[in-house]
């Protein structure tokens, strides 16, 4: 009887071991090994604890007695067995955090050392003689503008913003767009507004576009570590895609990175994917096969060919709200398909998802454009009614919170 008694209590102890692991593992997030050694010690020490205090038969017979002693002889190598597991499983994580770490370091620097041999490049295509042409020379203004933005790409003053797309009609954010913000020395921020202005007939614009690139793959990764399903937005040249000195590499530090081909969207605007070079077509097709894809922001209509859309990897288009709704209610413009057949306004999103193409309605900001939206059952959408550009830093420290957020309530 008092061993069935001892059998019931191990096997209490057994299931609040069970416990622990499964407590660990799904609502602390801690990895699978480490969660089962943690249910494992429990249940070991509490068994030892047992067998020292529980009170024994003095009669137990001289079989009995040596039982027991390979009972807790068996126990005690248990234990010694799953120290000597967690120690190693210690050692692992240790260097394995290490690796990871170091090659991630090696391709920042990379980049960054790519990044400064392009800018030089830039500044001897964009005045090869080192001297200031008077006929050709921009006014003072815009000559201090171009040091500036020089300066910040320099000495790396460049931030990523990040501002929600969210799906309708919940709200929830499902993507981030990034937007560059550079900062001249005196640490004032200088918008693409102004900067692209100066940096375009400059030949800065792809250098700008590959450093919002890197900080757009630093966030992705911390980003996904709490929803694999985030995306951002990356606004990425046509220069880019068409300078074939720079792009094998640019194409080299992508394919390290290939694990973020769900999470990095490339987007360009619709007037640069229309005139798009062959070289650069032919580089998003090099893309496209790593399993990268595009989007068209900047739609001011939407008759666009959504078999061309769908053969060059582009994914999702944006168009503003409110021009979304003029266009399919009033004005009846309609995208080019290969579909023998008319249909209404409310059917357009469905057509595009033929294709495999998102609609996303952009600038939103007021509630009436999204009831519009919603009728036409436009799914996704952006702008300030949702959120801001944000910093980075401010994004990424909300993320954090909000597992302790529900672990708390």
């Amino acid at each position: 009887m008092q061993a069935l008694v001892h059998i019931f209590i191990f096997l209490i102890y057994a299931i609040a071991g069970i416990g622990l692991g499964a407590y660990s593992h799904f609502v602390a997030e801690v990895s699978t090994a480490v969660s089962v050694c943690m249910g494992g010690l429990l249940c070991v020490a509490s068994g030892l604890f047992h067998l020292a205090f529980a009170p024994r038969r003095s009669n137990l017979s001289k079989e009995e007695r040596l039982g027991l002693d390979r009972e807790l002889q068996a126990i005690k190598d248990s234990q010694t067995a799953t120290h000597q597991e967690i120690e190693a499983l210690k050692t692992h994580v240790v260097e394995d955090a290490t690796t990871r770490e170091a090659k991630f370091t090696r391709e920042v620097q990379q980049l960054a050392t790519l990044l400064n041999h392009y800018i030089q490049g830039g500044e001897k295509r964009s005045n090869p003689s080192g001297q200031d042409n008077p006929a050709t020379a921009p006014q003072r203004s815009d000559q201090s503008l171009l040091s500036a933005i020089r300066s910040a790409l320099e000495e790396n003053r460049v931030e990523l913003h990040l501002q929600p797309i969210v799906a309708l009609p919940q709200r929830k954010i499902v993507y981030y767009e990034g937007f560059t913000r550079l900062r001249d020395p005196s640490g004032a921020v200088i918008l693409p507004s102004e900067f692209m202005r100066v940096a375009e007939p400059s030949g800065l614009v792809g250098e700008i576009d590959n450093m919002l690139l890197l900080r757009c793959v630093q966030i992705a990764r911390r980003l996904i570590k709490h929803d694999r399903r985030m995306a951002i937005f990356c606004n990425i040249s046509t220069t880019s895609l068409a300078d074939e000195t720079f792009f094998p590499q640019f194409m080299t530090f992508l394919r390290d990175n290939r694990d973020l081909a769900g999470s990095i969207i490339f987007e360009l605007s619709r007037h640069s994917f229309e005139k798009i070079a062959m070289v650069a077509e032919r580089n998003m097709g090099r893309l496209f096969d790593l399993g990268f894809r595009f989007s068209l922001d900047r739609c001011d209509t939407i008759d666009l060919d959504l078999r061309k859309l769908e053969r060059m990897g582009v994914r999702y288009v944006k168009i503003s709200g409110e021009k979304l709704v003029q266009q399919l209610v009033e004005t009846k413009t309609l995208p080019v398909t290969g579909l023998n057949r008319e249909f209404d306004p409310a059917d357009v999103s469905a057509v595009f998802s033929r294709y495999g193409v998102e609609l996303i309605a952009d600038r939103v900001e007021s509630e009436r454009t999204i009831v519009e939206i919603l009728e036409l059952d436009i799914t996704h959408a952006q702008g300030n009614l949702f959120g801001r550009p944000r910093s980075s830093t401010d994004v990424l420290n909300a993320a954090n919170e909000a597992p302790r957020l529900r672990m708390v309530s």
